[in-house]
C-alpha cells in the first residue's frame, strides 16, 4: 500500500557524513555517518523509489566535506537532488564545507539550507543567541553560496514554540521526528540514518511502510513540541 502517495504525504531521508568520519567529528555524531560501501546501494534504492514516482526526498545535515566528496557524485549519478544544511560557524573549517564547495552544490542543482551557527540545542538559548543561530546563520550561508536560503534543519531535533517563532522567515523547517510528513507542511519530520540501516529498511521507508499507530504517536509528539 503506497501510504505516502495516497495520503498526500512525503518521506524525507536525512543523512550526515558519508565515509570514514574524520577525527574532528564529535563522538556523538559518529553513529550517523554512513560507511562508503553502504552509501551507493542506499542511493540506488532511493533513486528507484523516486523514479517510480514515490514522494521521497533526501537531506544532509552538518555541512561535512563528504557532502561534496561522496554524497554529491552519487546523487548526480542517479539523477537525484538533495538539500544540504550547513552550520554557519563551521564554514571553511577543516573537514567542513567552504564557500566554493557550497556554491558548487548549488550549481549542481542542489539546495543549501541552514543548520544553525554552532550546532547547539536551540531551546535553552537567549533570544539574542537564537537570532545568531537562525537569522544570522541564514545570512552567512546566503553570502557563502550566493543564493537565498529558505530551509532550516533543527539541530539535535530540539524545538518548541519560541524556537519556531525565530524560524518564521524560513519556508521549511526540518525536524528529526522519524515519521512521514504532509505535503505542503512547513514543519517537516525526517527519518535520520543511523549505522545499521539496510537497503530493505530504506525501501520500506520510501514506500511509506509505517504503521498508523507510529505515525499518530510521532505527530502527537510534534504537536506537543510546537506548543510547549
Amino acid at each position: 500500500m503506497d501510504v505516502p502517495r495516497r495520503a498526500g504525504r512525503r518521506v524525507i531521508l536525512n543523512f550526515h557524513g558519508i565515509g570514514d568520519p574524520p577525527a574532528s567529528v564529535p563522538a556523538a555524531e559518529v553513529p550517523y555517518w554512513c560507511p562508503l560501501d553502504q552509501w551507493l546501494p542506499l542511493v540506488e534504492v532511493v533513486a528507484e523509489a523516486v523514479h517510480e514516482g514515490r514522494p521521497v526526498e533526501v537531506t544532509f545535515d552538518d555541512g561535512n566535506v563528504s557532502d561534496v566528496q561522496h554524497a554529491l557524485p552519487a546523487l548526480l549519478k542517479y539523477g537525484l537532488t538533495a538539500t544540504f544544511h550547513a552550520c554557519a560557524g563551521r564554514i571553511g573549517r577543516r573537514d567542513y564545507l567552504d564557500e566554493p564547495m557550497m556554491r558548487h552544490l548549488h550549481e549542481a542543482g542542489m539546495q543549501v539550507g541552514s543548520h544553525g551557527w554552532d550546532h547547539v540545542d536551540l531551546r535553552p538559548l537567549t533570544d539574542a543567541d537564537l537570532v545568531r543561530e537562525t537569522r544570522d546563520s541564514q545570512h552567512r550561508i546566503e553570502d557563502a553560496c550566493g543564493w537565498p536560503v529558505r530551509d532550516f534543519a533543527v539541530p539535535l531535533g530540539s524545538y518548541d514554540r519560541r524556537v519556531l517563532r525565530h524560524l518564521r522567515d524560513y519556508a521549511t523547517v526540518y525536524t528529526s521526528d522519524a515519521t512521514t510528513g504532509a505535503r505542503g507542511a512547513r514543519l517537516v519530520p525526517r527519518w535520520s540514518y543511523v549505522q545499521g540501516w539496510s537497503t530493505r529498511l530504506v525501501h520500506d521507508l520510501a514506500c511509506g511502510d509505517e504503521s498508523v499507530g507510529h505515525r499518530l504517536r510521532q505527530h502527537l509528539s510534534m504537536t506537543v513540541k510546537r506548543w510547549r
